[in-house]
């Protein structure tokens, strides 16, 4: 609620975070490496969510980090169910499905609407504001 009365407090807070973030816990500008490693670049977006909160996509490049490949070959070297479990979680959390219906479904779905006059492109709509 105190975001939505006064955003400007709110994006200055949210500035401060991401800096501090970016100081602490990746390590830039500072004399020690970073909770992932030595940071060697990253880059952030930052984007307002539908009930006009910020957050922060970012990409991060960590000096001499193994590839994706790597880890999962090294983790493949070993049969623990603990290292079972994390390929499956990773493998998992890189696909792209819909929770409920297939991609024809969707499709067809978004044909009917579209069919409608008073549909809104939401690509083309803003969110309404809170109240």
């Amino acid at each position: 609620r105190q975001i939505a009365n006064n955003p400007v407090a709110g994006a200055r807070f949210f500035d401060m975070m991401a800096k501090l973030f970016i100081k602490h816990v990746l390590g830039v500008d500072s004399p020690y490496d970073g909770l992932y490693g030595k940071t060697s670049a990253y880059y952030g977006t930052v984007k307002q969510q539908g009930r006009l909160t910020l957050h922060l996509h970012l990409l991060l490049w960590i000096t001499s980090s193994m590839s994706p490949q790597e880890i999962r070959n090294r983790m493949m070297d070993s049969h623990s169910e603990f290292q079972k479990k994390m390929i499956e979680y990773l493998e998992s959390v890189h696909q792209g499905e819909f929770l409920d219906k297939d991609m024809l479904d969707v499709q067809s779905d978004v044909k009917y609407a579209e069919s409608d006059p008073k549909y809104k492109d939401p690509t083309q709509t803003l969110p309404m504001a809170p109240p």
